[in-house]
């Protein structure tokens, strides 16, 4: 057994998947079901960022909730909270449904070197399908190759993986986005996800009814997602991809790690 500051690491095999076993990504990456709810996501971020957060600049994506249900106002909110707990310097918020194409570009060039990308909770479909209309998918891709963070919450951490069908397992997002977009989900080539993870998905909330592993199988095998690795996250949960590392961190501060 390693240790790692306050995080037992414990070798997982899972040979159905062996892409779990070795992760060759230079991204990193911290997924959660409902945001850094947790001392160990906190820690775990605040590692992440290294000694000096007030010198980071973080690009907040606000699409997911304010086609949720959301207003401005929770989103100014979760700025505030994240400056105040993580002693970031700068959250600049870009609305990719709003900002687009060479306008977005513009508006993320002036941002500098961007230490984190913050893709918050809500609506997936919403989130997806804005960030591949402005181009922000492309500009997230290149902000990670030169050295971003992806900090995922909900419909953020899905928009990560291989396919936002997996918001199709609870079936709580309106696929239309408030009736602002016409998509077809069903195609798995418009469903795809920026697949950031070495071809993993995302499932988060996986609370209650929802992590039974009769009724997880249940929904791969209708959606057809058996073919790949589909990761589970209830509440207080995340997954993280640090380079060469790949980690399970659990609601009660434990974490199981792979590291190659």
């Amino acid at each position: 057994m390693l240790k790692m500051t306050w995080i037992n690491l414990i070798v997982l095999f899972l040979p159905t998947f062996p892409l779990l076993a070795m992760s060759t990504s230079t991204h990193r990456l911290l997924l959660t079901s409902n945001g850094l709810t947790t001392r160990a996501l906190k820690e775990e971020f605040r590692r992440m960022l290294g000694d000096m957060p007030e010198q980071q600049t973080v690009w907040y994506l606000p699409t997911a909730p304010l086609r949720d249900g959301m207003c401005s106002s929770f989103v100014e909110s979760q700025v505030q909270g994240l400056k105040r707990e993580f002693g970031l310097g700068r959250v600049e918020v870009i609305d990719v449904e709003h900002v687009q194409g060479i306008a977005l570009e513009k508006q993320v060039e002036r941002l500098g070197r961007i230490g984190v990308i913050w893709a918050e909770m809500g609506n997936t479909y919403a989130l997806r399908h804005h960030l591949r209309e402005s181009g922000g998918d492309k500009l997230v891709r290149a902000a990670m190759d030169a050295g971003a963070i992806y900090v995922g919450s909900s419909a953020g951490s899905i928009v990560a993986g291989r396919t936002v069908q997996m918001a199709f397992w609870k079936d709580w997002d309106d696929r239309t986005a408030e009736g602002t977009i016409m998509v077809n989900w069903q195609d798995q080539d418009l469903a795809r996800g920026l697949d950031l993870c070495g071809g993993r998905s995302f499932f988060p909330h996986a609370n209650g009814p929802y992590a039974s592993s009769m009724w997880q199988d249940a929904q791969a095998r209708k959606h057809g997602h058996t073919d790949h690795e589909v990761v589970k996250l209830a509440d207080g949960e995340g997954f993280i991809i640090d380079r060469d590392k790949a980690c399970h961190v659990a609601s009660d501060d434990s974490s199981w790690c792979t590291v190659s």
